[in-house]
């Protein structure tokens, strides 16, 4: 189950995406392409993949450069050249810069972005999701969406990048920027790029190709590309490869990154931070919230009022006297997409029995832009029939003491809560135990 807290930025933001695709085919099964059997079909079971059978192969970088892009001239070249990249990232005055970086996994793609500005001396904001960080007047401060009141902030160590390093833990962003801007030794620049849970290794190759200038980074396991503009000498995108930590042999992850940086005298908006009535502390896990409890069992549901799709809204309190079953998802969850279609085949059982019961969808915490364009797409391409209902800020999921998702909850007729489920086990049942779920709460036997 995925979990809001995992994707806060002190789990480290590019680990916490390539961990969170990882956990999606740990649980060996494919992803859902359309709705399982009915219970108690026929029909076997395919038998499963092993789970490296799920990912895409994915080569290393430097199996795309020949010889002569990895013969110890090209080396020479890419070092020169990345103390170059070091020294144009330290001797602008400002810059702005937007880094976006997208994975591909079975079943979909994870993707995020940051943006940074950049000040003088070690003044920096980076906006995320989730979270902002400031550094500004000797002091850098750590605030996150999930906590209101509080803030984290710690005195300069130096350097931003050294600051992150020795007093955020876990707090790795994809941004050489800070260590370029602190500077590094002639020589050294590849250490601005340990981020994700890879270290950096060494410049392993250099090559000019379609008008960049590329420099291969990398050790036995993973590898990266910069794509460097010649004139400007500013990292136009990245390429990695990367092995996550706890990965199975053999299983790779193909992260793709764009940046537009923007070198200035000055800044759109100056950088300051504005604590309003929180409160400081010392320390990121102060920030955590206190942990939240699921909906008990007999508790009466919280209400709701949520659009669909198609703009039609639906209220709990009109459906008592019916069974409804709740499913909160997100496009980006894996573990979700692997559950819905277990959904619609709960979906179509109630209709076809014709059973007293009302199957809901409620699509949560989704991102990105235009986030109900890629809600109605996702499950128009699905073809589910059951409604979705649109619950982007998540207040209702809340509401019912989640943090994690899937969660599917049954309502009985009396509008308390008759059974709770969380998570996706592959190896389960959830179609046939919702049924049984349904029939109990309807005082009926299967």
């Amino acid at each position: 189950m995925f979990t809001l807290r995992s994707a806060l930025p002190h789990a480290g933001l590019v680990t916490s995406i390539l961990l969170s695709s990882l956990a999606f085919a740990q649980d060996g099964s494919t992803p859902p392409a359309a709705p399982p059997s009915p219970a108690g079909g026929a029909d076997e079971a395919p038998p499963m993949p092993q789970m490296q059978d799920l990912f895409p192969k994915v080569a290393l970088n430097a199996e795309s450069f020949d010889a002569t892009a990895k013969s110890p001239e090209a080396i020479a070249k890419g070092v020169a050249e990345l103390d170059a990249v070091a020294a144009a990232y330290k001797a602008a005055p400002m810059m702005t810069d937007t880094v976006t970086w997208q994975v591909l996994i079975p079943g979909g793609e994870q993707k995020d972005s940051l943006s940074v500005d950049i000040g003088a001396g070690e003044d920096l904001r980076v906006k995320m999701t989730g979270a902002e960080l400031v550094s500004v007047g000797g002091q850098v401060y750590l605030s996150v969406a999930d906590s209101t009141d509080k803030y984290v902030v710690a005195a300069l160590d130096g350097t931003v990048a050294n600051t992150l390093k020795t007093k955020f833990e876990g707090l790795e962003l994809p941004l050489p920027h800070l260590d370029f801007r602190g500077g590094l030794p002639a020589g050294k620049a590849a250490e601005a790029f340990s981020f994700g849970g890879s270290h950096a290794g060494s410049i392993l190759g250099y090559r000019q190709k379609d008008g960049v200038d590329q420099i291969l980074i990398g050790e036995a396991t993973n590898d990266l590309v910069l794509n460097v503009d010649p004139a400007t000498k500013l990292i136009k995108s990245m390429a990695l490869v990367l092995c996550p930590p706890g990965a199975p042999e053999g299983i790779r992850f193909n992260v793709q990154f764009t940046l537009d940086p923007k070198v200035m005298d000055t800044l759109p908006t100056p950088i300051a931070f504005d604590p309003g009535t929180r409160t400081a502390v010392a320390s990121q896990a102060e920030l955590a919230p206190e942990a939240v409890k699921a909906i008990a069992v007999g508790a009466v549901a919280p209400t709701f009022s949520l659009q669909d799709l198609d703009g039609k809204t639906v209220t709990l309190a009109d459906l008592k006297g019916k069974v409804v079953v709740v499913d909160f998802w997100a496009t980006w969850c894996g573990p979700c997409r692997k559950g819905l279609p277990s959904i619609e085949a709960l979906a179509k059982w109630v209709a076809e029995t014709k059973q007293p019961a009302v199957v809901l969808g409620i699509n949560v915490w989704e991102r990105g832009e235009n986030p109900l364009d890629k809600s109605r797409e996702f499950w128009k391409k699905q073809g589910f029939t059951f409604p979705t209902l649109i619950d982007h800020p998540g207040d209702v999921v809340k509401q019912y003491g989640f943090d994690g998702i899937p969660a599917t909850v049954v309502i009985g007729t009396d509008g308390k809560v008759a059974k709770v489920h969380q998570g996706f086990d592959p190896k389960g049942d959830l179609t046939g135990e919702l049924k049984s779920d349904i029939l109990k709460a309807l005082g009926t036997k299967g």
